[in-house]
């Protein structure tokens, strides 16, 4: 008889693909898959463990499944906690029948049939060609590399999932061919730092010729770029964004800070000149271009000043999205031991003072639509009233930018994309009536949206 799993998937889009390249390969080998923990011989819980907030949140779910055992369920833990944390969360979670890390996910499949733990196998994230798409079908993050290069002196990424290890480009254009003819409208790109794809294998920067040939694949569908570091952008990837009508306008650059001492602390590999360069070049070279961007606030240090630095960048180049997150002093990490730590009280409001300032840019922004025509999917009903179809605007990466909610028109084909007027905007959200289906017979133009 097949055994029935269940799966809870912590963290970010980076951490679901390892779940779902798993799951897919469960699949294949006559594993069955369930929503319904109830049903379920074993749960896997995919965990994140970059943050502290990360880390608790892996705490509270491996909790709240700790009654499964009772009911005769195997409980695995999976992920980057377990990178982290596997000694301590063994002593501490003693029900758990089975712990893995990074890349060694394959071995799951061998516990479960052999009901036994698997000698260490060889770290490989990329052992099947099939995934099971976890989120709404209209898009797909697609892995170019995982690990990173870059030491910044507050991040755990490298010491969790070691150095930059870039994918070959046929690998990455089979399986986005796959994703597209299963169909899949978006191609979300996905890596701890972009820009810098390729360099570990191909000794050069390899992104933007990776981006031009993914966008000559056969078919009906649009490509996201995330994580595109600053030292990474210049204007010729901006010119391949802007110009290519299969990639959408929307540029994810983390700068964390805007101050050149605190840059240089953070170890970052630009300065604010840089910064300013690339913001104001996109603008120039494209209006309609969308900009988000993430900050880390009270690093060691961090003065008044140095603070008030980042609320005058907010107002001077107004990014469309932003997020803003406290520091926090992580195990292993070089800021965590810096002179000039500052209080989790200061860090919170300073994070709450740059996000009133972002949420009055992102809403005049999403304003200024209105009297557009925007391009949007419809990608699942609403948990709570069902004649309401939600989904997202082509500007709106999924889970971080808001959601759309459509609330007059018909979607009646599939997915979409549909062209939609603006009704309401109720910060990060907008209220959308659906015109029509939106028919791409111009491929040598670009919607401004």
């Amino acid at each position: 008889m097949s055994i029935k799993i269940a799966s809870v998937s912590l963290g970010c889009p980076k951490n679901q693909v390892d779940l779902e390249v798993l799951l897919g390969k469960m699949t294949d080998e006559d594993f069955m898959l369930t929503n319904n923990p109830d049903e379920a011989d074993a749960i896997i819980i995919n965990t994140c463990g970059f943050i502290e907030p990360a880390v608790m949140e892996a705490v509270e779910t491996i909790l709240e499944f700790e009654s499964y055992k009772e009911k005769g369920k195997k409980i695995i833990v999976t992920g980057c906690m377990v990178e982290r944390y596997k000694n301590e969360f063994e002593k501490e979670f003693p029900f758990v029948d089975y712990y893995t890390g990074v890349g060694e996910l394959k071995s799951v499949i061998d516990f479960l049939k052999n009901n036994s733990k698997p000698k260490q196998t060889e770290k490989n994230l990329y052992f099947s060609k099939n995934r099971v798409i976890l989120n709404p079908q209209s898009f797909a993050y697609l892995k170019i590399a995982d690990g990173c290069r870059n030491r910044c002196s507050y991040c755990t990424i490298p010491s969790i999932r070691g150095t930059q290890k870039s994918r070959k480009i046929e690998d990455i254009l089979e399986e986005a061919q796959r994703l597209i003819d299963g169909g899949v409208k978006e191609l979300i790109l996905i890596s701890q730092d972009t820009t810098k794809y390729g360099i570990d294998i191909y000794g050069s920067f390899m992104i933007k010729p990776l981006l031009e040939k993914l966008s000559s694949l056969e078919g009906d569908f649009y490509i996201r770029t995330l994580y595109l570091n600053p030292d990474g952008v210049d204007g010729e990837l901006i010119d391949i964004i802007l110009n290519n009508p299969k990639i959408i306008n929307y540029f994810e650059i983390p700068i964390q800070h805007i101050n050149d001492r605190i840059l240089k602390l953070m170890n970052r590999k630009f300065n604010s000149s840089h910064i300013k360069k690339i913001f104001t070049l996109i603008k120039e070279k494209s209006e309609d271009a969308f900009i988000r961007t993430t900050f880390i606030v009270g690093f060691p240090s961090e003065t008044e000043e140095e603070f008030n630095e980042i609320i005058d960048f907010l107002h001077e180049f107004k990014p469309d999205f932003a997020g803003f997150f406290p520091f926090y002093p992580e195990d292993g990490v070089k800021a965590s031991t810096m002179d000039g730590q500052i209080s989790k009280r200061e860090k919170n409001k300073r994070v709450k003072q740059l996000e009133k300032i972002q949420k009055k840019i992102t809403s005049e922004r999403l304003k200024s639509l209105k009297k557009e025509k925007i391009l949007c999917f419809a990608e699942k009903y609403n948990d709570d009233f069902d004649f309401i179809v939600e989904g997202r605007a082509i500007f709106q990466t999924p889970d971080i930018d808001g959601k759309v909610y459509i609330i007059d028109g018909v979607a009646d084909s599939g997915v979409g994309p549909y062209l939609c007027k603006i009704k309401r905007v109720v910060y990060p959200d907008l209220y959308c009536k659906i015109e029509s289906p939106y028919i791409n017979e111009v491929t040598d133009e670009k919607s401004s949206c």
